[in-house]
């Protein structure tokens, strides 16, 4: 019988995943809640000026994902441990790296259903409004300037995609291998947040600065180096994560 390709065993674990957690949605529903109490508590405790929303909506955003996430990291490997689970995935036959890829696969794309809502809510609460972007159209009616206004405004919108996804990315990434070291350990969360806090300052404070920077509309050069830098997270955090796994479930 053949054995199935590394590509194969990544996307049916990532099935799994995603099929356990749409029948209980344990990790959505409670993450999801705790982001958006948190997003909702701080626009009521730092609301000010348009200025200020801009950097405090950038910072609600990177922390409250941030912790969310680290609760899912604990609870998405600790499925494994129920009936064995994770030894009868490390006595099959497949790739380490594979179960890894599955893993952070179904992590990212968790932490991305949080992330929507979330982020909604911040835009509304501190008013961040893109459109106000559009506001220099009306300063002039020549359409070359609207054209380009138009574009640097779109700009900025996928430049915040892209900084959401990668450092989602990185998170998934860098949750998912430092999880399943913990998985065994008892107090699991307390020693997953340890670990977590100082590798992921980086992709925070890009995060931070670049979605900030972003919301305030300022020149995309300003903060273009922080998406190379989060691109660049991302790649060495998957990676590591394919070369480390084995060595850290076997040990």
């Amino acid at each position: 019988m053949r054995r199935p390709g590394a590509v194969a065993v990544a996307w049916e674990i990532f099935k799994k995943d995603v099929l356990i957690e749409r029948r209980t949605g344990e990790i959505v529903a409670t993450a999801g809640v705790f982001s958006i109490v948190v997003g909702f508590l701080a626009s009521m405790a730092f609301h000010v000026s348009e200025k200020t929303n801009a950097a405090t909506a950038a910072g609600t955003i990177w922390i409250t994902i941030f912790f969310a996430a680290t609760l899912s990291f604990g609870r998405i490997w600790q499925r494994e441990r129920e009936e064995s689970a994770l030894t009868g995935l490390l006595v099959a036959p497949i790739p380490r790296g594979s179960i890894f890829v599955g893993k952070a696969l179904a992590t990212f794309g968790m932490i991305l259903v949080i992330e929507i809502p979330l982020v909604l809510l911040c835009l509304l609460l501190f008013q961040i409004d893109f459109s106000n972007g559009f506001g220099l159209l009306n300063a002039t009616q020549d359409p070359l300037a609207q054209a380009t206004s138009g574009a640097e405004l779109h700009v900025h919108v996928e430049a915040f995609v892209a900084l959401l996804i990668m450092g989602t990315a990185s998170l998934s990434f860098v949750g998912t291998l430092f999880g399943a070291m913990t998985v065994r350990t008892r107090a699991r969360d307390l020693v997953l947040a340890i670990v977590l806090f100082p590798l992921l300052s980086p992709v925070l404070i890009c995060g931070v600065v670049g979605t900030r920077k972003a919301f305030e509309l300022q020149p995309f050069d300003s903060y273009s180096g922080f998406l190379g830098l989060m691109a660049m997270s991302m790649a060495i955090t998957l990676t590591l994560g394919i070369g480390l796994f084995g060595a850290l479930v076997d040990d």
